[in-house]
């Protein structure tokens, strides 16, 4: 092998190590349906766990029993969306990620979930417009938000998120995304969460609601 073979074969290997390895955006639409059954019990005193369970549960969501879900979670909407919280809501929808034979997600797991869809390798935004469709569902049952605010990236997060949040009497819906931990915090998702503030109580900053949304 001459050298300019060797040198070509060297840059061969170097582009297959290079290859990016494949994104996906998976998601679990949320139907008006569904958004209707969420602004309804957002004004409910998620303190009071067996208050907001049997609301789940008479909006037939299916609730995991005595014990925590496999990923943590409390109950399943009928459209396949995992419900997390003891005295919060939070509720994903979409997730957005790659796959590696050594990085945290080895195989497209959200693809075998019932209700849930993946796009391989989508446009960019794709996960933002996914976003967007969910503010549009509850804008229309709720109006433009009370509160839309854009964290910009700093240090820690290279992400740059933008927040939107309704006041429900003594509570605050928000739909935003965020660092999902079933990835050690290292992908995004995107989630509904309702969570206590009272009426009265200003908005948190943009600064702070990167640690306040958690679950």
């Amino acid at each position: 092998m001459t050298d300019e073979q060797i040198s070509e074969s060297d840059e061969m290997e170097d582009e297959e190590e290079e290859e990016e390895p494949p994104s996906y955006v998976a998601v679990c639409p949320i139907s008006p349906e569904l958004a209707a059954q969420i602004v309804a019990i957002a004004e409910l005193d998620w303190e009071d766990y067996e208050l907001t369970q049997d609301a789940m549960a008479a909006a037939g969501w299916k609730p995991t029993g005595d014990y925590l879900g496999d990923l943590g979670e409390k109950c399943y909407t009928p459209a396949g969306h995992l419900v997390y919280g003891d005295d919060l809501f939070a509720m994903p929808f979409a997730y957005d990620y790659w796959i590696h034979p050594d990085g945290v997600w080895t195989d497209n797991f959200w693809a075998d979930q019932p209700g849930w869809h993946t796009l391989l390798n989508p446009p960019p935004f794709t996960f933002e417009a996914e976003i967007d469709k969910v503010v549009a569902a509850f804008t229309e049952l709720l109006g433009p938000p009370d509160h839309d605010v854009t964290h910009e990236p700093r240090p820690e997060f290279r992400y740059r998120w933008r927040y939107r949040m309704w006041r429900c009497g003594g509570n605050v819906l928000i739909i935003s995304p965020g660092l999902d931990p079933h990835s050690y915090s290292q992908f995004e998702h995107a989630s509904v969460q309702i969570k206590a503030m009272p009426a009265d109580a200003p908005f948190p900053s943009a600064r702070e609601l990167p640690s306040l949304l958690t679950w």
